[in-house]
């Protein structure tokens, strides 16, 4: 409930509560560090007395409406009384211990409850014009309910000035439920400088760099905490946390990363300095790349423009595109047989294999036999054809192995890719044919066999296909 005083601001108050202290020196020598009542980091603030009685000042911001919202501040640790009227609008009183009050006057709002513990420097309030004719804060200093010469700040601020010669008072009542005179936190930045890639199924490095936002200084010492990952993405939210060094960078690993691949590729970070009495709360995000691989396989296309029968082979069988930062396969079932008037083959398959610790993808295509013989070019035959491509971040290798003879004859296949057998002018035919992956970091195309005419024919035996992606 709140508890009514009568006072006039500016008059005489009742004898008994405005003679004279009783002033022992020992309650005197016990007076509580009293602090302004208002913010340390706002210059401006000045105080004078039109009053007629010991223990009282008023303090002024501005001037008017300036003044009004400004917080008020609790001088020292107490318990709250609240009050409103008899002149003093709406008030706070606290109760110091001790036989110490301290009272605060004509106030916009009262923002404590009645009986709470109050910290000094805890906002109590805001000032106001409540039950006066301009905005400013009227301050009372008691001691057994008998008003003393006002201390704040270590000063006596008697005798006080009237308001054409008030004083400015400077306040070190600095934070809210903090150690008065303390220095206001400073505000810092936090910049993200670890991995911009990962690997799932490899470690990834984090780190960030902690410093003072004006000066530019780094912060030691303290905690950085880091999110890998989100759950709206469908994935885990992996941490770790490490403690700025000298420079203020903080450093920890995720051992095994294991994330979600999305369309785009990447992975949210948020790296996360929590603040403490010293320094300001600040966060840094980035978007890692996530390391993944594609990968394609299969037995056979063709597309022969024949005179009275135009041919048609799509690819057979075909495995699709895989894309997966995981470790993960695709293999269609294996084709036993394509049958066509100027093509034919036998147990034709594809695979594509993906692993991670790094990321790797291996693609394959296998032929048993096959033979073309399209008019005007000597027949090609194929044996033991096996197509295979490798990517991975470091690298792409690719490989073919087969038998081959054209027009019965073999024909000896060095290792190196890209040999040319002779077919005359009619043809080419091209083995070991391999074509880098555009767009990719590391990426092959392997085609163990590749025929071409000038007629616009067109055979494939045997491709397959790997690449590897946002590898830095």
């Amino acid at each position: 409930m709140k508890r009514r005083i009568a006072m006039v601001l500016g008059g005489v108050l009742a004898a008994a509560a405005l003679s004279a202290p009783t002033a022992s020196a020992d309650p005197l020598e016990e007076r509580p560090d009293f602090k302004a009542p208002y913010q340390c980091d706002e210059k401006g603030w000045t105080y004078f007395s039109e009053h007629d009685y010991d223990g009282a000042i008023d303090i002024n911001w501005g001037s008017g409406g300036a003044d009004r919202g400004k917080p008020v501040l609790a001088s020292a640790d107490g318990t709250v009384h609240l009050g409103e009227g008899g002149n003093a609008g709406k008030y706070v009183e606290l109760d110091h211990g001790g036989g110490w009050q301290t009272r605060y006057l004509h106030l916009d709002s009262q923002d404590v409850e009645e009986g709470a513990e109050v910290k000094q420097g805890q906002q109590i309030g805001t000032l106001g014009s409540t039950d006066a004719t301009v905005a400013h804060l009227h301050f009372d200093q008691r001691l057994d309910g008998e008003g003393v010469d006002i201390h704040l700040e270590g000063k006596n601020l008697a005798p006080y000035p009237d308001q054409e010669n008030r004083k400015e008072l400077i306040s070190s009542n600095c934070r809210d439920g903090g150690d008065p005179g303390d220095p206001e936190p400073e505000d810092t930045t936090l910049a993200y400088n670890g991995d911009k890639s990962i690997a799932n199924g490899s470690e990834a490095t984090l780190s960030a760099e902690l410093r003072t936002e004006e000066s530019d200084e780094p912060v030691k010492g303290r905690e950085v905490s880091f999110e890998l990952g989100s759950e709206d993405g469908g994935g885990a939210v992996q941490t770790c946390a490490g403690e700025t060094d000298a420079d203020g960078t903080a450093s920890c690993t995720v051992e095994v990363a294991d994330q979600k691949l999305t369309d785009d590729g990447t992975v949210p970070l948020t790296a996360t300095f929590a603040g403490d009495d010293a320094y300001v709360k600040s966060t840094a995000d980035a978007a890692l790349k996530l390391q993944h691989v594609e990968g394609r396989s299969y037995g056979l296309a063709a597309d022969v423009p024949l005179p009275l029968l135009p041919l048609s082979i799509d690819p057979t069988p075909d495995t699709g595109t895989l894309r997966t930062a995981e470790a993960e396969s695709l293999g269609p079932e294996c084709a036993e047989s394509v049958n066509a008037v100027v093509l034919n083959a036998d147990a034709l398959c594809a695979e594509v294999a993906a692993k991670v610790g790094p990321s790797a993808v291996t693609s394959t295509a296998t032929v048993a036999d096959a033979s073309i013989g399209l008019p005007g070019l000597p027949v090609v035959g194929v044996s033991g054809l096996t197509s295979k491509s490798t990517s991975s971040c470091e690298a792409s290798t690719g490989s073919v192995e087969l038998e081959l003879t054209v027009a019965g004859n073999p024909v000896e296949i060095p290792d190196t890719p890209g040999f040319e057998v002779d077919l005359g002018l009619a043809g080419k035919l091209v083995v070991n044919e391999q074509i880098p992956v555009e767009g990719a970091d590391k990426g092959l195309t392997v085609n163990a066999v590749h025929l071409t005419t000038l007629a616009g024919a067109d055979v494939v035996i045997g491709s397959s296909t790997s690449s590897a992606h946002d590898c830095a």
